[in-house]
Order: C-alpha cells, then structure tokens, then sequence
C-alpha cells in the first residue's frame, strides 16, 4: 500500500510526520469534527505517538487503521487526513474514512483528496471493495459518499453503512 504521496491540483495526500502535530490537533479536537465521532479528542501526547506510530506503519499490517494526512499545497498546512482500517478478516477489502478541518469544508477538499485515495487503494494497493460508515445525522459525510460513488448497503439504518467495488468505481471514471 505504501506510497510516499498522492499528489492533486490542490493537495498532498502522505504519510504524517511529527510537524503535523499542531494541524491535526487543531481540527481533530474541533467540536464540529468531534460531533460524529466517537470518543473524545486525542490529547497532544496520544496525538504525537498516534502520527509517530502512522509514519512507520508497514503498508501491509492487518486489523491496522492506516491514517494518511491530508496537506494543502497553498497554505502549507495539514487540513484533515483520510485513513482505512485493514482487517484480517475481509480478503482485498477495507473500511475507510476521513475528517477535515471546518474551515475547509464546503471547498470539495475532502472528495479531492478521497477520490486520489481511492484511485490509490483500488489501483497499486490492490484492493477489491471499500465500506464507510457514518451516523445518520452526517449529511456532509453521507453525501460525500454518495458523490464518491459508495452506496448504501441494506440493513444498516443505525450507522449508515455504503459501500464501492473496484469495478464500480472504474466503471464511474
């Protein structure tokens, strides 16, 4: 899975570094970030050995959430990350997700930065199919997934739940 960036017009989609501390900290503590998601915000010492422990994680470790930041060329900053959970369990497949600082949403960064993503696990990291969750309550989410190409998968009206082949997803390109 291992590439050292994924590159857009606006956007580095790479590995985290300890410098993106103060980003990530920033957005990942935001109330509007933490609204969906559960638990409480990372504190700077569980931030620091989580981006330590990203930028090392062996591209092919399983039951492993491989979290990529998300840097914007213009403004030299981290502004969310994107990330997929690789289970031991599901052959080819993985389960994946993001969060973006509030001040860049509304700009489509997070569908320029999920659809590079994508093209990257469906393509070199070899992937089959991806899910994605999200609380019902998640407009922003569930409509991204919706625009990425993720549909929903029956039976899941407590958490949202979509999902994306690789063929549908080559298909809709």
């Amino acid at each position: 899975m291992r590439e050292d960036a994924i590159t857009t017009p606006r956007l580095v989609v790479r590995r985290f570094t300890s410098g993106d501390l103060a980003d990530f900290l920033s957005y990942q503590s935001d109330p509007a970030v933490r609204r969906y998601l559960p638990g409480a915000p990372m504190t700077a010492d569980q931030a620091l050995e989580y981006l330590a422990a990203q930028a090392v994680l062996d591209d092919d470790q399983l039951d492993a959430w491989h979290g990529f930041a998300v840097h914007h060329v213009a403004d030299d900053r981290v502004i969310g990350d994107v990330g997929v959970w690789l289970a031991s369990d599901r052959d080819h497949a993985g389960d994946v997700g993001f969060q973006f600082d509030p001040r860049y949403h509304g700009q489509g960064y997070a569908r320029e930065a999920m659809e590079a993503f994508l093209g990257h696990l469906f393509g070199p990291a070899g992937l089959r199919a991806v899910t994605a969750g999200c609380d019902p309550g998640n407009d922003a989410s569930w409509g991204l997934m919706l625009r990425l190409g993720l549909r929903p998968m029956p039976g899941t009206e407590q958490s949202l739940m979509y999902g994306l082949t690789r063929e549908q997803w080559l298909a809709s390109r």
